[in-house]
C-alpha cells in the first residue's frame, strides 16, 4: 500500500507540474530546449532568490581542454552592455538552457506547485530542515542536477543522499521535469564551480613554477550563505581545498549537521578521520559587526601557520540582505583577509559570485568595476546576467597602492 501511495504521489506530481509548462514529456538529450524568451525576465527576477551552488568534479592534473575559466583569458569575458541571453549563457556553460516555451506564469505555476509538495516530500522526514531563504527547494533541485550524468553539476547522487527516503525516488524520473528552475540552479552553478576550479588550477601552477622558491599557498575556501549546498564537502573530499567555512543563519547551521549526519551514514566513507568536514558558524550578515568578529577569530586560528589562499564564495544571499550590506560584506572580506596575512597579503583572496551587488544600476561594468575597486577588489570576469542574482564574476584581491 505505502508503495502504491508513492507512485500515485510521483504521478500526480508530475503530471502537475508538466501541466505548469504545458508540456507533455522531455528526452534524455534535451530535445526542444531553447532561449528563454524576453518575456520571461520577471520569472527569472523571481526564480534567482532560489539559486546555491555545489562543486562538480576533480581537478586534473594537467590544464584542461576549453577551460570556461582560464586565468589568461579573463579579461576577454568582461562585457559591457545587455545581459546574456539564457541559451547564449548556457552555450557558454555547455549546459541545456531553461525551455523555449516558458513563461512567467509557467514558471510562477511550477514554483507554486512544488511549494505546495514540500511538506509532504518531508513528512516523514526525521531531521525537519527548515526552509530558509528557499533553501530546501534548492537543495531538491541541486539533487536534479546532482544526478544528471549529462550535466557538469552531475556528483554522483551525493544531494541526492541529503533528501528523504522515500520521497526522493521523484528524482530519479528526472527526464520528465521541464527545465525551469533547476535549469538556471545549474547554469548558476557550473560557472560558479569553474571559476573555483580555475582559481585553484592557477595556485596550483605558480607553486609549482619555475620560480627560485615558489611559496606554497593553502587554499581556504569561504562561502557565504551556504545553506545546505555541498560545494565544500566535494571540494574537501577531492583535495582540492585545504579548509572551508560556512557561514550562514544559526538555524540553517544547526539544521544543515543534522542532514551531514544523514549523508555520513548513506555514505561512510565521507565520515572517515582523513577527510576534514566544513566549519560551519552562524550569523546575521545583516550584522556586519557579527560578521566581523568571527571572520577574524576564525582566520587568526590558522593563519600563523600556513601561508593560506582565501576563496570567497557569494551566491543568492546579497538580495535578502539589507540596503547597503553588500557593500560592507564586501569591504569586510577584503580586510579581514588583509588583516590576517600582514606583509604576505600578496595574491591571498579571490572573490567569486553570482549574486546582487549594491549601486551597480543596468549591469553596467563601469560602475561594477567601481562597486568592487571601492571595496577593494579588482574584476578579472564579468559576466552579468537577467535575474536578481544575476551579478557573476571573479575579482582578486586589490592592494592599498594600486587604487585609483
Amino acid at each position: 500500500a505505502r508503495a502504491a501511495f508513492l507512485k500515485a504521489f510521483v504521478c500526480v506530481f508530475l503530471i502537475l507540474v508538466n501541466d505548469a509548462e504545458k508540456v507533455s514529456s522531455f528526452s534524455n538529450n534535451g530535445a526542444g530546449h531553447g532561449p528563454v524568451p524576453n518575456d520571461s525576465r520577471n520569472a527569472e527576477l523571481f526564480l534567482s532568490k532560489t539559486i546555491r551552488g555545489g562543486v562538480n568534479q576533480q581537478m586534473e592534473q594537467s590544464q584542461p581542454e576549453d577551460p570556461i575559466l582560464l586565468s589568461t583569458k579573463l579579461q576577454l569575458r568582461i562585457r559591457e552592455g545587455n545581459p546574456r541571453s539564457s541559451e547564449e549563457l548556457a552555450a557558454l556553460l555547455k549546459v541545456k538552457p531553461p525551455d523555449k516555451k516558458a513563461t512567467p506564469r509557467s514558471f510562477r505555476k511550477a514554483w507554486k506547485i512544488h511549494k505546495f509538495f514540500l511538506p509532504i516530500l518531508h513528512s516523514r522526514d526525521s531531521c525537519k530542515p527548515p526552509d530558509s531563504k528557499l533553501n530546501l527547494a534548492c537543495m531538491w533541485w541541486k539533487a536534479l542536477i546532482g544526478n544528471d550524468k549529462s550535466s557538469p553539476a552531475f556528483d554522483n547522487g551525493l544531494a541526492y543522499d541529503m533528501l528523504p527516503r522515500g520521497f526522493r525516488r521523484v528524482i530519479k524520473l528526472r527526464r520528465f521535469f521541464p527545465r525551469l528552475h533547476h535549469a538556471l540552479v545549474e547554469m548558476r552553478t557550473v560557472y560558479l564551480d569553474n571559476a573555483i576550479q580555475d582559481t585553484i588550477f592557477r595556485l596550483r601552477i605558480s607553486t609549482n613554477s619555475s620560480a627560485s622558491e615558489p611559496i606554497q599557498k593553502s587554499i581556504r575556501l569561504v562561502s557565504m550563505g551556504a545553506g545546505y549546498d555541498l560545494r565544500g564537502v566535494k571540494l574537501l573530499e577531492q583535495g582540492l581545498v585545504d579548509e572551508v567555512i560556512e557561514m550562514d543563519l544559526e538555524e540553517v547551521v544547526n539544521a544543515k549537521n543534522v542532514l551531514l549526519q544523514r549523508l555520513w551514514r548513506r555514505r561512510p566513507s565521507l565520515a572517515g578521520e582523513n577527510i576534514p568536514m566544513p566549519k560551519m558558524v552562524g550569523a546575521d550578515f545583516n550584522n556586519v559587526t557579527e560578521v566581523s568578529e568571527k571572520l577574524h577569530m576564525l582566520f587568526k586560528t590558522n593563519q600563523q601557520a600556513h601561508n593560506w589562499h582565501t576563496i570567497f564564495v557569494f551566491e543568492g544571499v546579497m538580495i535578502y540582505l539589507d540596503q547597503g550590506v553588500s557593500s560592507q560584506l564586501l569591504n569586510l572580506t577584503s580586510n579581514c583577509v588583509k588583516d590576517a596575512s600582514g606583509d604576505q597579503a600578496n595574491d591571498c583572496a579571490s572573490l567569486v559570485m553570482a549574486d546582487l551587488l549594491d549601486n551597480v544600476k543596468d549591469d553596467d561594468y563601469q560602475l561594477g568595476k567601481h562597486e568592487l575597486e571601492t571595496n577593494g577588489w579588482r574584476i578579472l570576469d564579468w559576466m552579468p546576467k537577467q535575474g536578481l542574482a544575476r551579478h557573476m564574476l571573479v575579482a582578486e584581491l586589490l592592494h592599498d597602492d594600486l587604487k585609483n
